[in-house]
């Protein structure tokens, strides 16, 4: 039980820590945050999971297992909120991203079809 208790104590104090917030708005480091943010969340499920279980003790993999699965739903949600283009001309600075599809429903002579479209080069002139 003083385990359980010493855990809870952890979880609680990480969850209140603020995380200080880089000056460079780059997309690694938003994605990194994301994944951070995520394993945070997910071993607090995993924790509050465990808590509720019949036997707590014995199953402290599920403080291990939630923060990993939280780390993967981090890092796809930042992919997924980057950049939607390759490249990305921005003040005379070039970002390179993950192109991220985007779907359509676009309508045919025959009715409709999908449509998947993503953009190579993004910018402003």
């Amino acid at each position: 039980m003083k385990k359980v208790v010493q855990a809870v104590m952890i979880a609680a104090a990480l969850a209140v820590v603020p995380f200080q917030a880089s000056a460079a708005n780059s997309e690694v480091q938003n994605l990194m945050d994301d994944a951070l943010y995520g394993a945070g969340v997910g071993a607090l499920i995993g924790l509050g999971v465990m808590l509720v279980s019949t036997s707590p003790s014995s199953h402290w993999d599920y403080v291990t297992k939630g923060a990993g699965a939280g780390i993967i739903a981090g890092a796809a949600f930042g992919l997924l909120r980057s950049t939607k283009a390759l490249a990305e001309v921005e003040d005379g600075v070039i970002h390179l991203g993950v192109p991220t599809p985007e779907f359509a429903l676009q309508s045919t002579d025959g009715g409709y079809a999908w449509a998947v479209k993503t953009d190579l080069i993004h910018g402003t002139f």
